[in-house]
């Protein structure tokens, strides 16, 4: 059974589990080197969804599917390098993908916290920075890329269109959908999915950043 306790702690569990990427954020202005910083309003959003609206992410055509996608099988897909730090359940695994929408520099992160699975994703556009040798080029058929159904360059109605209002925003110019959601498992266990899409619009009115997130626990 569920309480307000337990809800907290799967709270708590994904926190920590996000720290070290929200502490360590690319420090160099040139450089993309590792995913980057996550907003501090993440986890001050309230749950407003019943159903995620971030769980899914796309590369052209392949749907890569949170907690359900094998990180291994991404990179066998497109030939991209794994990168993994930490240890047990801090491990974290990471593979770097680019290429070129809209005439710019994109960079996405696909990143696997504490499992083989792929539990979260980012998106953003380069600008003036520098893309490290090891994320892996993608070809025109696999762009562009979407996490859920929001791709960069959209404006803020044509998001909305998509999702409907967000859970919450903050003044950084991040908007979040939150969703959580009882699941049975296999054993017939219950088990608490939580998900979330954050967008962050430029000074144009544009979705300049995206990330996913998904956890889910008994």
């Amino acid at each position: 059974m569920f309480t307000v306790s337990s809800y907290k702690q799967n709270i708590r569990r994904l926190a920590g589990a996000l720290s070290p990427f929200t502490m360590m954020g690319s420090l160099c202005a040139q450089d993309i080197n590792e995913p980057f910083s996550y907003p501090i309003g993440l986890l001050d959003a309230p749950a407003t969804l019943t159903t995620p609206v971030g769980n899914t992410a796309r590369i052209g055509k392949p749907t890569i599917i949170l907690e359900s996608t094998k990180l291994a099988d991404l990179a066998g897909l497109t030939g991209a390098t794994r990168l993994s730090e930490g240890r047990d359940a801090f491990r974290r695994d990471t593979l770097c993908l680019t290429g070129t929408e809209h005439g710019k520099p994109v960079i996405a992160w696909f990143i696997a916290t504490d499992s083989e699975y792929v539990t979260e994703a980012q998106l953003t556009w380069v600008k003036d920075q520098h893309v490290p040798e090891f994320c892996r080029r993608l070809p025109p058929e696999r762009l562009p890329i979407q996490l859920g159904k929001v791709g960069l360059g959209m404006t803020q109605a044509e998001v909305q269109d998509l999702l409907g209002p967000a859970s919450s925003q903050d003044t950084s110019g991040w908007h979040y959908w939150f969703s959580q959601r009882f699941l049975r498992n296999d054993r017939g266990l219950q088990e608490l999915e939580l998900n979330w899409l954050a967008v962050r619009f430029d000074q144009n009115g544009l979705v300049s950043q995206a990330f996913i997130s998904q956890v889910t626990n008994l």
